[in-house]
């Protein structure tokens, strides 16, 4: 159907680090993020860190034009990953 969010939600993954999980419930709730959004759900002020780890293969991303534009189940993958 045109227009309707047909968005599955990505397995609920335990991973035993709280911090993470919270990190990755503040991830907003559509398919597809840009850097900045990943970067706010982290507190992080700027996207340098998000667009770093893009370019050094952690973290997977298509580019469109001049942006970054990152699969939900990607950032939540990567949030998971990061160390303490």
């Amino acid at each position: 159907m045109p227009g309707k969010d047909t968005t599955i939600a990505a397995p609920v993954q335990d991973t035993g680090n709280a911090t993470a999980e919270r990190l990755v419930a503040r991830l907003p709730q559509k398919p597809v993020l840009s850097a900045q959004e990943v970067a706010d759900a982290l507190f992080l002020s700027r996207s340098d860190s998000v667009v770093a780890a893009i370019e050094d293969g952690s973290l997977s991303a298509v580019r469109v034009g001049r942006r970054y534009r990152i699969h939900r189940t990607e950032a939540a993958r990567w949030i998971r990953t990061l160390e303490a």
